[in-house]
């Protein structure tokens, strides 16, 4: 494998089976792209689909999940590779030193929180990791907020920037070959 894409995404299916498509679109994709997966370790939602449609098309998936969650989300048992982290925070930093990118489907609050914590890193010059939204429609409402925080003057232009939403899986799938948001 080339390089490390890590997905963060809902633990459910969501209501819009497009939401699933892009899900399975994507682990494929990158299995393919011969580009390695980390999730978050569940078995359900759209976690479970990206992780089986990668493992199903010969990818690698690597999961994290915290020991607390193992129960709560069912840990997936078919992973390339399963860490068990010490609890959110250890997740998320684990995750970002096995990814060379970051992408977010579709999820709740869990998921916001792991994509904008890659942002807020990348925002303090932690790193230059590209940190991307799959589905423009469902990000949207996320976009205006960093367009009204940086309108609003607490948020500089290009860190709303640095977060990029795309409908394009081959997008995503360059930026975390190169470790950078392609042109």
């Amino acid at each position: 494998m080339s390089a490390t894409l890590c997905v963060f995404c809902g633990a459910s299916r969501g209501k819009d089976p497009r939401h699933a498509d892009a899900a399975r679109r994507l682990g494929s994709a990158c299995a393919e792209a011969g580009i390695a997966l980390v999730t978050g370790g569940g078995a359900n939602g759209l976690m479970g689909v990206v992780a089986d449609s990668a493992l199903a098309a010969g990818g690698r998936v690597t999961g994290i999940i915290p020991a607390f969650l193992q129960r709560l989300e069912i840990a997936h048992t078919g992973l390339d590779e399963t860490l068990v982290a010490v609890d959110m925070h250890d997740r998320k930093q684990r995750m970002f030193a096995l990814a060379d990118a970051f992408v977010a489907l579709p999820g709740g609050v869990g998921t916001l929180d792991e994509i904008v914590e890659m942002l807020t890193w990348r925002t303090l010059g932690l790193h230059r990791k590209p940190v991307m939204l799959l589905g423009t429609a469902y990000w949207r409402p996320l976009l205006a907020l960093l367009r009204h925080m940086t309108a609003s003057g607490f948020l500089a232009a290009d860190a709303a920037a640095a977060c990029e939403a795309t409908d394009d899986i081959g997008h995503v799938l360059r930026a975390a070959r190169t470790g950078r948001t392609p042109a």
